[in-house]
């Protein structure tokens, strides 16, 4: 009984121990458990070392972050719209004061990390039709017609130059100067233009042509807004050579203009002029003009020289007008002739005395 009764428990006692064997399903030692934390290939393990910049492009002069994947640009550069940049093209400032229009251009910009972006560089500018800009630069002052107010009535063709200061041929212009009967003396000096009272009180370097050249300086000045720069002694010229010298620098249209000073006359002063006598000054004037030119330093260069004439009458500047459309080219050259002719009490300019 006992033998038969072990014999019919082993078959049982076997599919135990062979159940004994399977997996657990639930045991925590299973190296195969997709929950076992100890499992290499968890997609959840904290020991994960991939880059979260792996599968991150940036845009140039930027790096990715690999603590928050996120693109950050480099140093000496600075985020703008969606780039990374370090210098812009943006307009100009306009800075244009009242009565004046900039000329609006793109200028580069740069960054700088601690001050930010540079400012712009400022628009050019410059004054509206009708308006001139002031001595200092800074603003634009309306202009006033020609001519401005001084001693002597002027007349004709005042305030006419223009393309003629940087054309490449002469020119002739003709206006009168009328004192009427108040011959100027020193009562009068306030009447002057600032570089008018200059020349009143400064020698030139010789001859009796001071009270001329001063007029002569007036006509351009009420007429033409010239501004003195340098007298007839201040002006340099090369020390190595030696030759004519020109009598006013002045600015006309921020130009700087040479000005040499003639006197049509005659003595007696009522005698009519002989064309091949101011045919013959006038080409030596000519001539010196050009010799002057040659000889100034960079300096004090004048892009132009004006012919002053002061025309002792209407018959005086006839016979001019002939000698100066009998002169060769060569001579003439781009010379702007300027002439006066003077009316009244004129004394002093052709006789250098007040």
């Amino acid at each position: 009984m006992t033998r038969s009764l072990v014999s019919l428990l082993l078959p049982f006692v076997l599919v135990l121990a062979v159940a004994a064997c399977d997996d657990d399903p639930k045991t925590t030692n299973n190296t195969n458990n997709v929950n076992n934390t100890n499992n290499s290939n968890n997609v959840n393990n904290a020991n994960n070392t991939n880059n979260l910049c792996d599968t991150v492009e940036c845009t140039p002069n930027a790096t990715c972050n690999p603590e928050n994947g996120e693109c950050e640009c480099d140093e000496g550069y600075t985020l703008h719209d969606t780039l990374c940049v370090d210098s812009l093209m943006v307009p100009c400032a306009d800075v244009a004061p009242e009565n004046a229009t900039s000329t609006v251009v793109d200028v580069e910009i740069t960054w700088n990390a601690d001050t930010g972006w540079t400012p712009p560089a400022e628009c050019a500018w410059e004054c509206d039709p009708g308006y001139a800009e002031n001595r200092d630069g800074t603003g634009c002052l309306a202009t006033p017609e020609p001519p401005l107010p001084g001693f002597g009535d002027l007349s004709g063709a005042c305030g006419v130059l223009d393309d003629e200061l940087t054309a490449p041929t002469p020119s002739y212009h003709l206006l009168t100067m009328d004192f009427g009967t108040d011959v100027y003396d020193a009562g009068d000096y306030d009447l002057l233009t600032p570089g008018g009272q200059i020349l009143a009180t400064t020698a030139n370097a010789g001859g009796s042509s001071g009270w001329s050249e001063c007029f002569a300086y007036e006509v351009l000045a009420r007429c033409e807004f010239a501004i003195l720069l340098k007298t007839e002694t201040e002006i340099d010229y090369d020390p190595m050579t030696t030759g004519a010298i020109t009598d006013i620098l002045l600015e006309i249209d921020g130009l700087k203009i040479g000005v040499s000073v003639v006197r049509a006359m005659t003595f007696p002063r009522d005698a009519v002029p002989a064309l091949a006598t101011y045919q013959d000054l006038l080409a030596r004037k000519l001539e010196d003009i050009l010799e002057s030119t040659g000889r100034v330093l960079p300096a004090d260069a004048w892009g132009k020289q004006i012919l002053a004439v002061m025309a002792d009458s209407d018959v005086h500047e006839a016979v001019w007008r002939q000698a100066w459309d009998s002169m060769d080219p060569a001579l003439t050259a781009d010379t702007i002739l300027y002439v006066t002719v003077t009316n009244g009490a004129d004394d002093p300019i052709y006789t250098n005395q007040i």
